[in-house]
């Protein structure tokens, strides 16, 4: 099974503060050429990706706080990887997460990644080389990259490979299917008792005869909380998915926080953030489907507030163990407060979470949702031209 790699990080987070998170709903139109699937417009996708960057990176209006911001698996064109590694280098705040899930690139090219960073990637770059063969350096990877800006300001790129393909990247004869990850990475604060990982989306769900994905980061939560009494504080799947409330991803989920068979104390109180592309998206070779709807997650014990408007609702997965948020299937951008105080208290916020602002794609350009629009998802007639 996969491999989970610890990686230590002076990464600060205010213990007076919470923790927000921008989640970025974006489109994919993905075309199918030689074995990989790759952006079909990246320069219009490149007009939508710049202006969340550059938001964050100025600090317009409350983004100066984002702590981490995420793309979709499949959303960013590689060509822009060098441009976006030095915006955030240059213009994001220290104690900052992004990340960037690629398009599909030849394994040479990842392969050249982990050597580029490879004094961040050295677990990654072993396991890579050992198993490498020549017929192997023109096999689709699904890869992102994870950028961490610590707090002395020093860029931190970090690559992972998908370990488990759709059936559109899955072939019977080896040289084309998809290249296997063979890690993960568990991301640790020394600053800060903070960790965090991310999956790339089918990774939360797979399993073989033996073992699992989703056993095996419990077994690690677990290991670090009863020798550190420390949790997997967030875990993001980064997805670009046509059944994202499939029966299968539901389950994975009631039983990865419903503590049925064991006691997972390492996991239980932590938040799962999947992050899907929105609903316009088109994968060439693959039937449409209902994209969209990322979510929140979080056990029944830091139970979300009852509500359904235009925007988002809650539920419980039909009396699961668990709380989620939803959102709906539009181009968004969602930002999020999450509190790092796991356990319910009636001295402090009940709400695990703040929807601290919501923006739409409007003719090319990202506009912020008002109240009205969030709950009826009407715009106000005084916003309308004339």
């Amino acid at each position: 099974m996969v491999e989970i790699v610890e990686k230590s990080i002076p990464f600060r987070v205010s213990p007076e503060e919470d923790c927000p998170i921008l989640l970025a709903q974006l489109p994919n139109q993905l075309r199918y050429q030689r074995f990989l699937y790759q952006v079909a417009d990246p320069e219009q996708k490149w007009a939508m990706v710049r202006p969340i960057l550059e938001m964050v990176g100025s600090g317009e209006g409350h983004f100066n706080r984002t702590k981490f911001l995420a793309f979709p698996e499949g959303s960013i064109p590689f060509r822009y990887k060098d441009e976006i590694v030095r915006f955030i280098d240059g213009r994001f705040p220290s104690n900052s997460v992004v990340v960037l899930g690629f398009e599909h690139i030849a394994f040479r090219q990842y392969r050249q990644l982990l050597s580029e960073y490879r004094v961040f990637n050295e677990e990654a770059y072993d396991l890579v080389i050992k198993e490498r063969t020549a017929d192997e350096e023109d096999r689709p990877v699904n890869c992102c990259l994870i950028a961490v800006k610590d707090d002395t300001g020093k860029l931190h790129c970090y690559l992972e490979a998908k370990t488990h393909p759709f059936f559109g990247e899955e072939f019977l004869d080896q040289p084309h299917d998809l290249y296997r990850g063979r890690h993960l990475y568990l991301f640790r604060s020394s600053l800060f008792p903070l960790t965090f990982m991310v999956l790339i989306c089918l990774d939360y769900i797979y399993r073989d005869r033996h073992d699992s994905n989703a056993i095996t980061i419990i077994r690690k939560a677990n290991q670090l909380f009863y020798k550190e009494r420390q949790l997997l504080d967030l875990l993001f799947v980064v997805s670009c998915n046509p059944k994202p409330e499939h029966k299968v991803f539901l389950d994975t989920i009631t039983g990865f926080y419903g503590e049925h068979l064991m006691f997972t104390p390492g996991v239980k109180y932590g938040a799962t953030l999947f992050l899907n592309s929105s609903g316009e998206t088109l994968i060439e070779g693959v039937s449409s489907g209902p994209f969209g709807y990322s979510s929140l997650v979080v056990h029944k014990d830091r139970r979300l507030p009852q509500t359904a408007v235009a925007e988002y609702s809650t539920d419980d997965l039909s009396c699961g163990p668990v709380s989620r948020l939803r959102f709906g299937r539009e181009t968004r951008l969602y930002f999020l407060e999450l509190s790092l105080f796991h356990l319910r208290d009636p001295r402090t916020t009940r709400t695990p979470v703040k929807i601290l602002s919501i923006f739409c794609w409007d003719e090319g350009k990202w506009r912020r949702l008002e109240g009205e629009e969030i709950i009826s998802g009407v715009r106000p007639s005084h916003e309308l031209e004339p």
